[in-house]
């Protein structure tokens, strides 16, 4: 039980920490799927 709840926790941690270091690293989708002619609203 222990190593499942272990597992679990480190799965969320790696989740969030991608999330934010591509997210700086600018490769989110609004970054990366965008192009001249579509306006994204800030």
């Amino acid at each position: 039980m222990k190593a499942m709840l272990a597992a679990f926790a480190t799965t969320a941690l790696i989740a969030v920490v991608a999330y934010f270091g591509l997210h700086q690293a600018g490769f989110g989708s609004e970054d990366r799927t965008t192009s001249d002619a579509v306006r994204l609203s800030d």
